[in-house]
């Protein structure tokens, strides 16, 4: 029983390479999926932003979106919008239905890092480099910086920022290992602590459904922390919950991510192309992912609610799944595997209309069963992507038009073989009628079809 538990439920995360995404010959440089995983951006080196169907493994959207490499990528809420930074000293964001530009920002000196608020697609915290944090609201355009107001912080650099999982507080780590928490409302210092190291802070992870926060710091070791502990501290050194690092290569993280729930985290080696995979409760090591030598990763992402992770490694973009083993005797409770041909016995009633044996409740049950509504027109959302503590699961349900509500996947007209014969999708919406066949248009508006003379 524990071997048939541990091999359908135990592995929640990937065990093997399965491919790679066809980005048209582009040198990819970061990722980042939205909310469902159901669609990926992938930021290049020349500045263009690919917007990928995870299911289909198609480009949905191009955006030209800077003239230099990207160096983040942010989704909203509802998936509607992306934000994009970049070393041109520059963000972006961008309708990704529509395919427009919806605001640009132009900055001093290079933005290394730009993410929506959790909650507020009209606000973003932007990170430059050697310089303090701002908070940024796109309409109406709005700056404010996050200052540094904790004792001794001559010279110190914010070297990186985050929002937690609610958008509450914003979390800021420094180039000596501080952390500072700030109201991101009010852009009040709330409290403040030192981890037990003054090597530079150089990620800072939230989990989409956990209350820890994951740091990546200079000196090889991933912490985890619990951001109530964090909130109350005032100036102390405090130890991790959980810690974990390579203890034989002793490598570094160019980045760290972890599952939804925050119970593996995967580090990306800076030396080569190498996923190290970790229980974060344990600390212990339970895979390693080597991908091709001689590669240096750029990033990794763990899928929201999968065990997938994809790695950008000389431009090309990994997928990494679990190893599928096919099982025939698992399909079904009752199979069972014949060693030899033998004649099959029915069983009595097997295969009655109505079994005349059968107790009358039982006849009623079935009877009652054949009644159920199933309902394969309105679309339910997914209640398990809403936080328990919050009653927004009915906001992540979507129009029909998707002209509003959350944006699952983005819809793309069907290639013609015949060009000469194509037909150009009207501009309104309601004229379609005259593309699709009457029978469907009669169906769908609850009349009969109109019939052929």
């Amino acid at each position: 029983m524990a071997e048939i538990l541990d091999r359908n439920y135990g592995a929640q995360f990937p065990e093997e390479l399965e491919g790679q995404l066809d980005l048209q010959n582009a040198s990819a440089n970061c990722c980042k999926f939205n909310r469902w995983g159901s669609v990926v951006a992938v930021g290049c080196t020349d500045g263009r932003v690919f917007v990928v169907d995870f299911i289909t493994k198609n480009i949905a959207r191009t955006f030209s979106a800077h003239a230099l490499p990207v160096s983040s990528l942010s989704w909203s809420r509802d998936g509607r919008k992306l934000l994009t930074s970049s070393a041109d000293n520059s963000i972006a964001v961008f309708d990704v239905l529509a395919g427009t530009l919806l605001h640009r920002i132009r900055f001093s000196n290079m933005v290394t890092f730009a993410m929506f608020h959790p909650r507020n697609d009209n606000k973003a915290i932007v990170l430059q480099v050697n310089y303090q944090p701002t908070l940024e609201q796109f309409s109406p355009r709005l700056q404010k910086v996050l200052t540094n107001d904790t004792p001794g912080n001559t010279d110190e650099v914010v070297s990186c920022v985050s929002y937690d999982r609610k958008g509450k507080y914003i979390i800021a780590g420094t180039g000596k290992g501080k952390l500072i928490i700030y109201n991101s409302e009010t852009l009040r210092c709330v409290a403040w602590c030192k981890q037990n190291t003054v090597q530079q802070i150089r990620q800072i992870i939230v989990p989409m459904k956990s209350r820890f926060i994951i740091t990546n710091t200079q000196d090889r070791v991933i912490r985890t922390y619990e951001l109530e502990d964090l909130i109350h501290q005032k100036g102390q050194v405090v130890e991790a919950k959980y810690k974990v690092l390579d203890m034989v290569n002793k490598a570094a993280w160019k980045n760290v991510c972890t599952d939804s729930d925050g119970l593996y985290v995967c580090g990306a080696s800076t030396k080569a192309h190498s996923l190290y995979i970790w229980e974060s409760n344990t600390g212990s090591l339970i895979k390693i992912l080597h991908g091709n030598k001689g590669e240096a990763l750029l990033d990794a992402q763990w899928h929201p609610t999968r065990p997938i992770i994809l790695s950008i490694a000389q431009g090309a973009v990994s997928l990494w799944t679990q190893a599928h083993v096919e099982n025939w005797s698992a399909f079904a409770p009752e199979f069972q595997e014949l060693e030899e041909n033998e004649k099959y016995v029915e069983k009595e009633g097997e295969f009655d209309m109505e079994d005349e044996d059968a107790d009358d409740d039982m006849n009623n049950k079935n009877q009652d069963g054949d009644d159920d509504f199933i309902d394969v027109v309105n679309v339910r959302p997914e209640e398990f992507l809403a936080s328990s503590d919050e009653e927004d699961c009915n906001m992540m349900k979507p129009t029909k038009n998707l002209e509003s509500g959350p944006l699952w996947y983005i819809p793309v007209p069907p290639e013609i073989e015949n060009p000469e014969a194509e037909r150009k999708l009207p501009n309104d919406i309601s004229q379609l009628d005259v593309l699709l066949n009457p029978a469907w248009v009669a169906a769908s508006k609850g009349y009969e079809a109109p019939r052929p003379q």
